[in-house]
């Protein structure tokens, strides 16, 4: 509502203050920026397009809701976990990542956290993005939310995508010998590949084109022999894990014995490259969603937000 409305603005308050009354509230004039306000001028200077919306917590419990979708870490977890939560404003990006705004008065600062990436069991070798403070202006509060929050976020989505392809690999590698894929091959055989054959060509065209590493004369050719297999997304794996198209025993067997390697070429770019480069890749290669997961390790927990 406009405030140079002056008829608008008094008849708000009259209704504001004849509601309050009636519900034996108290109303409290704040200098406090509402926090959907704030949430939406940070989410136009994040990358990518961003909806908000305001989740409210009326009843201290009802915060709990919130807290267990939180996939965080730091000690600033700790004193968010323990200090009352009226509201929350949560931005989802349009690759799916969410993440949480949370006001705290004590020091006029916001708290903002990730939620746990959807459909994704969560690895617990990886270590979330810690939990970080924003000041009130919304420019610098979101740079500081994509430089740091949201790189973390995606190397640690990316770390999860390349350990659960390396357990399909070591699944694969254990379960089936030489000679014992049929052909066409097992469904559960046939779905793991699909999973490695999805995103196999966004990691070959990130470590081509983020010029992240520097490759050695073997890594270079076995990029190339990468790219010439699964350069190119194979048919059915639009949709991993949804009745994928049967792939030849010639590109299940490449798999099988090369695909760890490029899972380690990729885990080798990420952990040598700064943070904003990192980035990059993990984004191009995250978006525009996260990979179906295989069952999950002992003691992973599938995010039921």
């Amino acid at each position: 509502m406009p405030l140079t409305d002056a008829s608008r603005v008094r008849e708000a308050l009259t209704n504001l203050r004849e509601t309050a009354a009636a519900l034996q509230s108290k109303v409290t004039a704040t200098n406090q920026s509402y926090i959907g306000d704030f949430a939406l001028e940070v989410s136009k200077d994040l990358p990518g397009q961003w909806k908000v919306q305001v989740e409210n917590y009326g009843h201290p419990a009802t915060q709990g809701d919130l807290f267990s979708c939180l996939w965080a870490t730091g000690p600033n977890l700790r004193l968010l976990e323990n200090r009352r939560v009226s509201s929350a404003a949560i931005l989802q990006s349009e690759n799916r990542a969410e993440l949480a705004i949370i006001y705290n008065p004590r020091h006029d600062v916001y708290d903002v956290a990730m939620l746990a990436p959807q459909d994704m069991y969560l690895d617990e070798a990886v270590v979330p993005p810690p939990v970080i403070t924003v000041h009130s202006a919304p420019v610098p509060a979101a740079r500081k939310i994509a430089s740091s929050l949201l790189a973390d976020y995606y190397r640690a989505v990316f770390e999860m995508q390349l350990n659960h392809l390396g357990d399909d690999l070591a699944w694969a590698q254990e379960e089936f010998e030489p000679g014992t894929v049929q052909d066409p091959p097992q469904r559960d055989l046939a779905e793991a590949f699909d999973r490695f054959a999805t995103i196999a060509p966004r990691i070959i065209a990130s470590l081509r084109t983020s010029g992240l590493h520097s490759f050695d004369p073997h890594q270079a050719a076995f990029l190339e022999d990468m790219e010439a297999a699964f350069g190119q997304p194979s048919p059915g794996t639009e949709n991993a894990g949804k009745a994928p198209e049967n792939p030849s025993l010639d590109l299940l067997s490449m798999w099988m014995s090369e695909g760890e390697g490029l899972v380690d070429l990729a885990r080798a770019a990420v952990r040598t490259a700064p943070a904003p480069t990192a980035f990059g890749l993990v984004r191009a290669v995250d978006a525009p969603g996260v990979l179906p997961s295989p069952p999950p390790r002992a003691g992973a927990a599938l995010n039921r937000r």
